[in-house]
Parts: structure tokens; C-alpha cells; sequence
């Protein structure tokens, strides 16, 4: 596939799905989705971020390798580097 190609692909995604949400499958097996900010536990170091530091994304975005992205603090991380967290945190800590 092209960049040119990767683009509108990536363009015609966005027309269905919004870089503040994402889609995730819930404990009883139902779509649910995931309103920008939602938390996350890094699983592996990355970056300044270190495993089992909760963050919080505040956008989704696609790279041109069409891998998923989470803008965390104003700075983009892949994400299979973290695990989604769907019970509310109060305090997380970046």
C-alpha cells in the first residue's frame, strides 16, 4: 500500500470513528465505547512511561503504518504497550 493510499484509508476510517473514543468489548461480550480521556496501565516501558503507570489518553490516532496510536501528555505511544482500563481510577498519575 501506498502513503497516498494509507492516507485515505486512514481518512475514510476517521469518517466512522473519531480520534476522541475508541471500541472496546466489555466483560458480558457488548461493544462499548470508551470516551477520550480513558485510562490505561503500561505493560512494558516505553518511552518515559514505566510498566504498571497509569495514564490517561487523551486522543487516538493512526500512524501511517496503520498501527493504532494513544496521544498520551501531548506525546504518541503505539498501543499495544498498555491495557485499557475500564473501572474508574481517582487519582491517576500521569
Amino acid at each position: 500500500m501506498t502513503d497516498n493510499e494509507k492516507k485515505k484509508y486512514i481518512e475514510e476510517v476517521f469518517k466512522y470513528c473519531k480520534t476522541d473514543s475508541i471500541l472496546v468489548m466489555n466483560k458480558t461480550g457488548q461493544l462499548e465505547r470508551l470516551q477520550c480521556p480513558f485510562e490505561v496501565m503500561v505493560i512494558q516501558d516505553v518511552g518515559e512511561l514505566y510498566r504498571g503507570l497509569i495514564c490517561l489518553v487523551s486522543a487516538v490516532k493512526i500512524d501511517l503504518t496503520l498501527i493504532d496510536v494513544y496521544i498520551i501528555k501531548d506525546k504518541a505511544y503505539y498501543f499495544f504497550n498498555f491495557r485499557v482500563l475500564q473501572r474508574k481510577i481517582k487519582n491517576p498519575r500521569y
